[in-house]
């Protein structure tokens, strides 16, 4: 456990930094398997990334980003998530996340196979965390 018993969050696509070494007391994100929470001291893990919302807090203040797919790795209080694709609040259309949950939706009707099916609701997933974190929920 560091020190301060506060963790460090990281938050990276290939394209860009999203979250930038900003210090927090918790951290819940999807991981593949189930959510994820972190609490400083936690054992290192790597682990892979789902669909959903990174959503941290410090102090009282809650802060999150929507993110797509990747993986996180925890080492000594450091929580670095390396995403496919990740957007911030500020970065989210609200009307346009909710024109694309009804569109999945939509093509959630025709997919021919479970590979299809998949795809589909991970974007209508992705689509509703973007709704979410836009929304401040």
């Amino acid at each position: 456990m560091s020190a301060t018993g506060r963790l460090t969050l990281t938050v990276v696509t290939p394209e860009r930094s999203v979250v930038e070494r900003v210090p927090c007391d918790s951290v819940s994100l999807p991981g593949e398997l189930g959510e994820l929470g972190i609490l400083p001291g936690h054992t290192p893990l790597v682990a892979l990334l789902g669909v959903g919302r990174v959503a941290w807090t410090d102090g009282g203040r809650k802060t999150a980003v929507a993110v797509r797919g990747g993986f996180v790795e925890v080492a000594g209080d450091v929580v670095r998530v390396l995403a496919d694709v990740a957007a911030e609040k500020d970065a989210i259309d609200p009307a346009a996340a909710r024109e694309a949950r009804a569109e999945g939706d939509v093509r959630r009707l025709v997919v021919v196979g479970a590979e299809q099916l998949e795809t589909v609701n991970a974007d209508i997933a992705y689509a509703e965390a973007k709704i979410a974190v836009a929304e401040g929920a």
